[in-house]
């Protein structure tokens, strides 16, 4: 049986990550020892040199990974043309699956999203975007994963992200995103009562506070970038979001009609 778990060279220093080539394996392999498996679909040698970085080799030693062509298969389907994979928009990138935990919801579903666009800086993949995904909390959904990294890579550096991102609070910013979209409808949820509830579930929380934004469509990242940008350009809101919390959830869910409908939460 093949091993990948960390190697440590005299230097102290990880080894470079070893890719595997093909789905099904790697996916066993994941499932077998616990972690999740990111996949490089690859057109070309634009992400190798990232990928290779010795920068990110202990973050990559946390995954299975499989390196696969455009054209890679599964049951006679591309697999980049299958639903799960949508978000990549049949172009190559990164994807990640949650497979280390399968008594999570996210189980064997895709989590990440991060495909190569010709001529868009907002989905660059360096050193720096690659170590960010990697990061991401493991137990975020593919739409609170993709809001967080879409904060997380802005420029100003929101510290909201480097809090705690709390299931509960997690599940509010799903819940109220999904009321938003049903009623296609911008607004607050009741804070003070949702505050009181999270409190019960999360130590030492006595006051917090929601942003809230929407964007009118476009893919999922489009989506999570503009929302970004929304909450930019409202001082009340991005302050809410520059500032330091305790616990924080975020989620974006798209609507009949196209929108998509975004929920910060906060707990100090």
């Amino acid at each position: 049986m093949l091993a990948f778990s960390l190697i440590v060279c005299a230097f102290g220093q990880a080894e470079p990550p070893m890719w595997l080539t093909d789905y099904p394996k790697a996916a066993s392999l994941a499932k077998e020892q616990r972690k999740d498996l990111l996949i490089h679909f690859r057109k070309d040698a634009t992400l190798e040199k990232a990928l290779e970085a010795p920068e990110l080799r202990e973050k990559l030693s946390r995954f299975v990974c499989v390196n696969l062509p455009m054209d890679a298969t599964i049951n006679g389907e591309k697999l980049i043309q299958k639903d799960p994979f949508a978000p990549m928009r049949k172009n190559p990138g990164l994807c990640i699956i949650s497979l280390h935990d399968g008594k999570l919801p996210t189980h064997d579903k895709v989590i990440s999203v991060h495909p190569l666009i010709n001529d868009d800086k907002r989905w660059e993949l360096g050193i720096k975007e690659i170590g960010i995904i990697l990061d991401l909390p493991a137990k975020a959904t593919l739409t609170q994963r993709s809001l967080i990294y879409a904060l997380t890579v802005h420029p100003d550096a929101p510290k909201s992200i480097q809090a705690i991102a709390h299931p509960a609070f997690l599940a509010h910013a799903n819940t109220h995103s999904v009321v938003q979209a049903e009623k296609m409808e911008l607004h607050h949820a009741d804070l003070p009562a949702v505050i009181k509830r999270l409190a019960e579930e999360a130590e030492g929380v006595k006051g917090g506070s929601e942003v809230v934004a929407m964007t009118s469509g476009g893919e999922l990242l489009d989506g999570c970038h503009t929302c970004v940008k929304a909450w930019k350009n409202s001082e009340p809101h991005w302050t809410a979001i520059m500032a330091e919390h305790k616990y924080y959830g975020y989620d974006i869910v798209k609507a009949a009609n196209g929108a998509w409908y975004a929920t910060g939460i906060f707990g100090d």
